[in-house]
């Protein structure tokens, strides 16, 4: 690890040149694309869609002058800088890692910042937890708070001394260890964070959640509560730092608690079934004490709306501020830090979105609307109604994500950093939002990549993993960006059981996996077809864990439909999610959710083996490509072997495998993507090549 001192690394000169990509927004560049194989070769190089973002996460300090964000050089770690919005030329990159990446930073005061780490961009079998780290902005006062490992990493400072690092080595010894991770920090203007210790029994089960408060210059520890509900999940803790509400599960159930009003103990406010709906879940809370939660509120089956709960009357019914129609609401609130008062709120619906209730923050949102029109654009502020300076996220489904700064007085914009530079949005492909209906009525949000064409185009089905989690997001997204760049029409379908469309929506997909959820991929792959875009001839369909066991039992249910597939890091056999002695799946979800929503065991086993593609790859003919983790957890790869070895035993001769000794569920390694992509535009290549 480094501390840079007075050192921009070149930020200044990178910040100077950005005006040069504002040409970027609007530039009409395009590459000469036909379908599939003919627009790879003007295409650009797979690295330009997986590497790191050049800057990425972004939050203000609480006086609004500074954004901390990260910032990853090509081939280096990613570092932790910070802009002084008011002179840019100051701008300075602080610490960067040797062996791992920041990842998350937060301002504990204007002064000084936490960040933990992750392992972002390296193939790697090291066990590394997120660990925690404070440094002062101008880069002073660094200590690591919470270890990342078992054991204590090298340490260097640039420009350090031994005496120095030496300093370091002997604070580490009163290092908390890995189990402890970053809650929230007290924002009352002090140097303190809240921490909170994830417990674990005998066989190494999270049992329950404790919480700290830790002086980030000093590292003295105070335990918060002493009088805890038994296996608390979840805290919420107001800015002062006290803890006044936390969730309990046990079993089956889960119990939501509020704080009492005299400061001592805890009075049970909701009890429910794990997965009974709409129990509401904390989201924020005021300066003045009002909690915001986000649950079903008055409509049942309906979207989650967000709710409104006075702690001083827990009896009273949560009042409903905001529901969006088709939506469960998810976003964050903006809260007046002075007053407690909720100006508004970011959200995600078909897009992005904001809601202002503070008619000058309304009128500011138009204000910037009017000057980035073809973009969704997000305000960042901390005191909201005084900041003469705000800063802007944008984005669209072409323009990946960039940071501006408008200047209320004269009304004034300026882009200082853009995520992905290297990326020309003239030359992007548009992302389409469209509901489509499935065979039985149910509408399905879908997203359609196009490439520009006049001619029904090869198509690759993208399906999302999860399975219980919203897939589409319209914004610039990887995987489909590149597949358009190589001339495919790429669809990707919110299938009943995805979250973020009301609770019926998603519960529409309990024990649907190989079944409904299947049939309404295949249903807008067949409207694709009818309204000319797919090209019947030529589809695949490809996705990452489940998508990968949705590619391949679609494979097997509709032959007629898919030409190919592509699964990585796919589920092959439903049993043994339960079984697997390599999975990482909890005793709570064995035991409670995945009966409900993939099927039980013993009462469901012949669906669950109807529905396995490894109990039925003697009916899987198409060429598919695989791809595992061989330290996968989630889905160990002897769910990719044992269907590998299945397919070739049943005569399959067209599968392709490769296995990465050192990845997990999903790729990290810079050189992984290259490889895996690599394979996958081969591979589609030659399967759908021009009859």
């Amino acid at each position: 690890m480094r501390i840079l001192k007075r050192k921009t690394l070149g930020l200044q000169r990178s910040l100077c040149l950005l005006s040069v990509a504002l040409a970027t927004f609007t530039g009409q560049t395009s590459w000469a694309q036909s379908p599939a194989a003919g627009a790879a070769s003007t295409a650009p190089p797979i690295e330009d869609f997986f590497r790191l973002p050049q800057y990425f996460g972004g939050e203000l300090s609480p006086d609004g002058q500074w954004l901390a964000v990260i910032a990853s050089p090509e081939g280096r770690r990613t570092q932790l800088i910070v802009v002084n919005l008011r002179d840019l030329k100051s701008a300075r990159a602080l610490v960067t890692m040797d062996d791992s990446d920041i990842h998350q930073v937060h301002w504990v005061n204007n002064k000084r910042l936490v960040f933990d780490i992750a392992q972002l961009q390296e193939a790697t079998d090291k066990p590394t937890a997120r660990g925690l780290w404070a440094v002062d902005r101008d880069g002073g006062d660094f200590r690591q708070l919470v270890n990342a490992r078992s054991s204590v990493p090298n340490t260097n400072m640039e420009g350090g001394s031994r005496l120095a690092n030496s300093r370091l080595k002997e604070r580490s010894e009163t290092l908390l260890p890995w189990t402890w991770r970053l809650q929230d920090v007290v924002r009352d203007g002090s140097a303190d964070v809240i921490l909170r210790q994830n417990n674990y029994d005998g066989n190494g089960e999270f049992s329950s959640a404790s919480l700290a408060r830790i002086n980030t210059y000093s590292a003295q520890k105070q335990q918060l509560v002493d009088d805890a509900p038994a296996h608390v999940h979840h805290w919420l803790t107001d800015s002062a730092g006290k803890a006044v509400g936390a969730i309990t599960q046990e079993k089956d159930k889960i119990a939501l608690y509020l704080a009492r009003k005299e400061g001592s103990g805890w009075q049970l406010w909701r009890r429910a079934p794990r997965v009974e709906e709409g129990i509401p879940r904390w989201l924020d809370i005021s300066s003045t004490g009002e909690i915001y939660m986000v649950g079903a509120g008055k409509s049942p089956g309906a979207g989650e709306a967000l709710l409104l709960l006075d702690p001083k009357k827990p009896q009273q019914e949560l009042q409903e501020l905001l529901r969006i129609k088709d939506y469960d609401f998810r976003g964050e609130l903006v809260l007046d830090e002075k007053s407690g008062r909720l100006l508004g709120a970011h959200f995600e619906a078909e897009t992005q979105d904001s809601v202002w209730l503070d008619p000058a923050m309304k009128a500011l949102q138009a204000e910037v609307d009017q000057a980035m029109r073809s973009t969704v654009n997000q305000i960042l502020c901390r005191d909201c109604l005084n900041s003469d300076l705000v800063v802007v996220k944008s984005h669209s489904d072409r323009q990946p994500m960039a940071f501006s700064i408008y200047d209320r007085q004269n009304k004034s914009l300026k882009t200082i950093l853009l995520s992905r530079p290297w990326i020309k949005p003239g030359a992007m492909a548009a992302r389409e939002n469209v509901r489509i209906p499935a065979r039985d009525g149910l509408m399905l949000p879908t997203l359609v990549t196009r490439p520009k064409s006049s001619q029904p185009l090869p198509t690759v089905v993208l399906v999302h993993g999860g399975p219980f989690s919203r897939g589409n997001h319209w914004e610039w997204s990887a995987i489909p960006q590149y597949l358009a760049s190589r001339g495919y029409l790429v669809i990707e379908t919110d299938f009943r059981g995805s979250e973020g469309y009301g609770s019926s929506f998603e519960r529409a997909g309990w024990k649907q996996w190989g079944t409904g959820m299947v049939d309404d991929v295949v249903d807008t792959t067949r409207w694709a077809v009818a309204k000319g875009y797919a090209d019947a001839a030529r589809i695949c369909i490809a996705g990452g864990s489940y998508g990968g066991y949705a590619s391949m039992m679609a494979l097997i249910r509709y032959p007629e439909t898919f030409k190919c597939g592509i699964n990585w890091v796919g589920v092959s056999d439903l049993a043994l999610l339960y079984t697997s002695l390599n999975s990482d799946q909890g005793a709570l979800g064995l035991s409670y959710d995945m009966p409900i929503m993939v099927g039980d065991p013993k009462a469901d086993g012949e669906m669950l083996k109807q529905n396995s593609p490894l109990q039925q790859a003697a009916r899987l003919k198409q060429p598919l490509l695989m791809a595992y983790g061989a330290i996968d957890r989630r889905v160990p790869m002897e769910h990719g072997v044992k269907m590998r070895d299945a397919l070739q035993a049943s005569g399959n001769k067209q599968v392709e495998w490769v296995l990465y000794p050192e990845e997990g569920h999903g790729w990290r390694g810079p050189e992984t993507h290259k490889d895996f992509w690599g394979r996958v535009e081969r591979f589609l290549g030659r399967q759908m090549a021009a009859q």
